[in-house]
């Protein structure tokens, strides 16, 4: 994650930004603290395509749904803006929770982070096909 801070960054002005989009989930605890459970951002990149910069649940949630609540919010908001596909640039290691929720593999893409690795590329479908 170190190698990835200043891609994983977001400054409050992006995130005030009119063509990005940032939510948290939070659960409520005991100490009527809210405790975090993950967030997600998208950014419009054309108009008609939204990219899904982040995905993140933390790891004692993931498993449990929450993962898959974020994603299809973040479907939900990216359809309202009327995009018609939402590009992502995934994690390896988060590759098999995109495809099993209806991403299409579209090719690789170097990581702006580590050098020479690479990112498998999704699209999800935002509006039926004619």
């Amino acid at each position: 994650m170190q190698q990835c801070a200043h891609e994983l960054t977001y400054s409050k002005t992006q995130i005030a930004h009119k063509d990005f989009h940032f939510i948290g989930a939070f659960s409520p605890s005991d100490s009527q603290a809210l405790t975090p459970l993950g967030f997600y951002a998208i950014q419009r990149i054309s108009s008609e395509k939204a990219e899904l910069l982040a995905l993140f649940v933390c790891p004692s949630v993931i498993g449990c749904g929450a993962g898959k609540s974020l994603l299809q919010h973040a479907i939900s908001a990216a359809k309202s803006h009327h995009f018609k596909a939402m590009l992502i640039y995934s994690d390896p290691n988060a590759a098999a929770f995109y495809a099993k929720h209806g991403a299409q593999r579209i090719g690789t893409h170097p990581s702006g982070s580590i050098v020479g690795r690479e990112l498998p590329v999704y699209q999800i479908p935002l509006m039926p096909s004619a």
